[in-house]
């Protein structure tokens, strides 16, 4: 009988154990940026931002610390502001945005908006896809060492630009996705997580063997005998990461979402930068320059213990208390008896 009874008090506290997780609530609390903006940026340290910025040139990043420092109601240092209007005077602006222009046209990497512009504009006009394709195309068939992943986005690059002109510029948004992407794995932005993932993607959308029907011969040559491939590449896989790109690339600018990327690790990452990004337009790079990643991974758990979860703890210990006592009933009487 006290077998049965211990047996009983077992099963009980079985129970209380298991009914535990459902008798208390979790939310987590998203960060309050504004909150940990105001705890740890300072108009001095602020305007000390700018002025690295205008120093460096980084005229995209000294806006986003000005339009940061609007939002917060945070007073900018008069010179440094006469200073970001003549770095932006037409003739200045012109110069250096040629030269930048050029050289995001000729490499695809980008450093700023006119070098991104550059960089978009090669591979709206097929030009840079093209070329990437090529080089790294020809070095795959060959057996040689390959980016695979520049080939692959390039290969995808193509087929939305064939889509775009077929579609009037319907898919350009996408267009702009794709090589916002490329000039950042080119500018080494993109994180090794996020680059995993786009992987994954872009093993889906593009079968690699096709290209052993391309003539790499000449750039003419290859060019003409791409149109299979080209068709063949589904882009569906990327296609809802490119357009969050785009939204980002909306409410900053071009060269700000390619810097975004470098605190992306997953895909979740992006949707909560694209969130972040409509509050804080063109201010949102500046907010990830001053507070970091911790602005898409700050927040703490909060528990909510319902009554239903004390009584849960009351019985499992008085159960696990009864068990061991009958246990203890049962060795000390026959102890006793034999």
């Amino acid at each position: 009988m006290r077998r049965v009874v211990a047996l009983i008090f077992l099963i009980a506290a079985l129970f209380f154990a298991w009914s535990f997780r459902y008798t208390y609530t979790t939310k987590v609390e998203k960060p309050n940026i504004d909150k940990m903006l105001k705890e740890r940026v300072t108009k001095e340290s602020l305007n000390q931002k700018i002025k690295e910025a205008l120093d460096s040139e980084k005229i995209d990043d000294a806006e986003s610390y000005i339009e940061l420092a609007h939002y917060l109601h945070l007073p900018i240092n008069k010179e440094l502001l006469q200073e970001y209007k003549e770095q932006q005077r037409p003739i200045a602006n012109a110069m250096r945005s040629v030269k930048e222009f050029a050289s995001g046209f000729i490499t695809g990497k980008s450093e700023s908006g006119a070098s991104l512009g550059g960089s978009v504009v090669s591979d709206f006009t097929v030009v840079g896809d093209l070329r990437d394709s090529y080089k790294e195309g020809s070095k795959y068939l060959a057996n040689e060492p390959y980016d695979k992943f520049l080939l692959n986005i390039s290969l995808v690059g193509l087929a939305i630009t064939a889509s775009t002109y077929a579609t009037f510029g319907a898919t350009a948004p996408v267009k702009t996705g794709e090589a916002v992407i490329k000039s950042a794995y080119k500018s080494g932005k993109l994180t090794k997580g996020f680059t995993k993932v786009l992987d994954k993607k872009l093993a889906q959308s593009v079968d690699l063997n096709l290209l052993k029907q391309v003539d790499f011969s000449s750039f003419a040559k290859m060019r003409k005998s791409t149109k299979a491939v080209v068709k063949s590449i589904n882009p569906k896989p990327l296609k809802g990461l490119l357009k969050e790109l785009n939204l980002i690339k909306k409410n900053t600018s071009l060269s700000d979402s390619v810097k975004l990327l470098k605190y992306v690790e997953r895909e979740k990452d992006l949707a909560k930068i694209t969130k972040i990004s409509a509050k804080y337009k063109k201010g949102t790079v500046g907010v990830f320059k001053l507070l970091g990643k911790r602005v898409l991974r700050a927040g703490k758990v909060v528990l909510k213990y319902t009554t239903k979860f004390v009584m849960s703890i009351i019985g499992f210990v008085l159960s696990i208390v009864g068990f061991f006592m009958t246990l203890f009933s049962l060795q000390f009487f026959s102890k006793r008896f034999i």
